[in-house]
């Protein structure tokens, strides 16, 4: 499972569509705290993380999963159109990998595929 966390349910949509074609369970959470509580229910294999967001930031977000002991390991992607945004999520070292918007959904399923964990 997937969790695509931004408040644009245009992106949020998009995303969705694309990795459940190719075969991605997704959930979706619109801030943080629907994120949070997403997390204590079902802890995601991957989790996408807008980094401009009202309320909570991707960054501020990023640092409280990391936290969190339920989801130790779970890759976390993060996503921005702010080149800025997007280094700052680097330096802070958070985040395994980084999506540019508007992304390539090549790049974006390769990203998501590369870190989903093996069956075993």
């Amino acid at each position: 499972m997937i969790l695509v966390i931004d408040d644009e349910p245009g992106i949020t949509e998009l995303l969705s569509d694309v990795l459940e074609y190719h075969g991605h369970p997704v959930m979706v959470a619109n801030d943080a705290r629907q994120a949070l509580d997403m997390i204590s229910l079902q802890p995601p294999d991957v989790i996408l993380v807008d980094l401009m967001m009202p309320s909570v930031d991707g960054l501020s977000l990023a640092v409280a999963l990391r936290h969190d002991p339920s989801i130790k390991g779970v890759p976390l992607v993060a996503m921005s159109a702010s080149d800025g945004a997007l280094a700052l999520a680097d330096r802070m070292g958070d985040f395994d990998a980084y999506i540019s918007k508007p992304f390539e959904n090549v790049d974006l399923v390769s990203t998501v595929e590369r870190l989903m964990p093996v069956a075993s």
